[in-house]
Parts: C-alpha cells; structure tokens; sequence
C-alpha cells in the first residue's frame, strides 16, 4: 500500500480589512518619512531636482509614498487571495519593485545628491510598507 505523506505546507490566511488598514497607515507613515527626507536633504545639498531641473517639493513626495502604499496593500490582498504562500510571494514581489524603481531615477539622467536622495526615499517607503503589512499579515 503507499502512503500518503500530508502537505506540510499549511495555505496561509490574510485578512484584508487589516491589509488596507495597514496600508493606510504606511501611506500616512512614508509620506511623512519622506517628507523628511527630503527637508533633511534639502538643508544638507540644497535644492534635489527631478528631471528637467525642477526643484523637488512636497506633493508628488506625498502622493507617490501614499500612492505605492495602497498598491501595495492592494497587491498582497490579491496576491493573499491567489497564492499559497502569500506573504513569501509578496516578500519577492516588493523587492522586485524596489529594485526596478531605481531605474526611472538613473534612466531620467537625475545625479548626484538628488539621485541619492530619491534612492534613499525609495528605500525608507519599502522598509515602512513592508514592515506594517507584514506585521499585519502576522497578526491573526
């Protein structure tokens, strides 16, 4: 007779509310991070310019770590909802983006001081993102 072993694999459950409502959060959390950033880099290397030497400010600072963390949010809710292994897969998913939003900011020819400056916006958005929807996906 063969024997079965069982799948010890166990599917994980994400609440979705709880996504959202972290994802809000995180929205709240990196926007000000940010915000920060780009004041402390201001006041170390004066004005950080985007493309076409516009100065950076506030609004698209605040709209882009707002915005990404409620696709993100969105995207593990989905992503819960498809895979087994939901938050391994979303892990994967999230440093995969993180690494390609570097390339608009080198693509765009940005350099120097504010290169770094949006390299390191990127980075302290992800960190906050991913830190509260994982703690949020642990929390049963």
């Amino acid at each position: 007779m063969e024997r079965v072993e069982p799948n010890t694999v166990a599917s994980e459950h994400l609440s979705v509310g709880r996504l959202l409502r972290a994802g809000l959060l995180a929205a709240v959390f990196s926007a000000v991070a940010n915000a920060l950033v780009l004041i402390m880099a201001s006041a170390l290397f004066g004005t950080i310019v985007v493309p076409r030497d516009e100065p950076l400010t506030f609004s698209p600072v605040v709209v882009a770590s707002g915005g990404g963390a409620i696709a993100a949010a969105i995207v593990f809710a989905i992503v819960g909802q498809l895979v087994r292994r939901p938050t391994r897969t979303f892990l994967i998913l999230a440093g995969a983006v993180l690494l390609l939003s570097f390339l608009p900011i080198y693509l765009v020819g940005v350099t120097g001081p504010s290169a770094w400056t949006l390299v390191l916006m990127h980075v302290v958005a992800a960190a906050i993102v991913i830190g509260l929807l994982m703690t949020a996906a642990r929390k049963r």
